[in-house]
């Protein structure tokens, strides 16, 4: 998927927006995501009064609301109609899905709350309790609260981490191996890419109950329901034995103590891969996985020589780091027995 950054903007766009204010046109865009602008135009054109009524988007900022995406760059405009640029067509039809736009504008829209008290949050040291609201709860607890949020965000990452799986599967030797516990697999999606790629592997999903249930459906939707199944439970209380590859994808910070059991229950030559974006060595990349820290994120901020720390204190031989695709990594290492 590629990610709608702003040099993709026309430079007569770009000129009018500067570093302070830019939070404003990036409002503009998540409300026309939340609103579903750009589905609602796609391969069609409407009068401001039909969008607004299909949309419930209010009379008296309906016509400045699409005139400022117009003044974007994301629609075009004749006379009263509107129809969705070449850039909304790429960018916000064909390179995301609707699970995208849904789950990830909400998640926007919590930012953009938890952001206005960044200098409460700095002097401090602590995330406020007005972050905490923005936020609400974990997306574990949120999932298991709504279906509709667990789909919206296990199929997000289907489809956003179908480049990573790929270029895993490219890089992984699993010849001698047999089956993979896939922790927080979610979607399913690295498993199934790596089954598909090694007819020789089985795997096997760990993740909560209700995306269990979504892996399920990707996993017989890829044909694939022989040879791969899925396993609720909290990781964090323990992993299943019987496997000898296990897998961590995304699955924000890596505790010591996953580690240790996944070292425990793999047999010898069995191996722990982990996927992520991981800090570089001196902490300043990737920037957003920084920025998230001020909202309260769960995601890690260890760099890969952290990570590659973590095994070798755990045990693992043979740990090794690769660069799998844009900013995202793997780190690997292997159980041998001891002499």
């Amino acid at each position: 998927m590629e990610k709608f950054t702003l040099d993709k903007l026309p430079n007569k766009v770009l000129e009018k927006i500067d570093l302070e204010t830019a939070f404003m046109a990036s409002r503009l865009i998540i409300a026309a995501e939340r609103f579903q602008v750009f589905r609602e135009l796609h391969r069609k054109k409407l009068p401001a009064h039909e969008i607004g009524k299909r949309l419930k988007i209010h009379k008296k900022f309906l016509t400045n609301f699409l005139d400022a995406l117009v003044s974007m760059g994301l629609l075009s405009k004749e006379g009263d109609v509107y129809r969705n640029s070449a850039l909304a067509e790429k960018y916000f039809i064909k390179e995301r899905t609707i699970y995208w736009t849904r789950q990830f504008s909400r998640e926007c829209v919590a930012a953009f709350e938890a952001y206005t008290v960044l200098e409460k949050v700095l002097s401090t040291g602590e995330i406020s309790h007005a972050v905490k609201r923005a936020n609400k709860k974990n997306y574990l607890e949120a999932m298991k609260d709504d279906a509709e949020e667990a789909k919206d965000f296990t199929q997000m990452l289907f489809y956003y981490h179908q480049p990573n799986a790929e270029a895993l599967a490219e890089y992984l030797n699993l010849e001698e191996k047999q089956a993979i516990l896939d922790v927080g697999g979610g979607s399913g999606v690295m498993s199934i890419v790596l089954v598909k790629k090694n007819p020789n592997v089985r795997a096997c999903i760990m993740d909560i109950e209700p995306v269990c249930k979504i892996a399920e459906e990707n996993i017989s939707n890829s044909g694939l329901s022989h040879r791969m199944s899925v396993i609720s439970g909290d990781f964090r209380k323990g992993l299943p034995e019987g496997f000898d590859v296990i897998i961590c994808c995304d699955i924000g910070r890596v505790p010591k103590e996953l580690v240790r059991e996944a070292y425990r229950r793999l047999p010898s030559k069995g191996i722990i891969v982990l996927v992520d974006r991981f800090l570089a060595k001196d902490r300043t990349e990737p920037l957003d996985r920084l920025l998230y820290q001020f909202e309260g994120s769960g995601f890690g901020t260890e760099t890969k020589e952290d990570m590659i720390h973590l095994l070798k204190d755990c045990g693992f031989k043979n740990t090794h780091m690769h660069k799998l695709i844009n900013d995202v990594w793997v780190i690997t290492g292997t159980k041998l027995d001891r002499l």
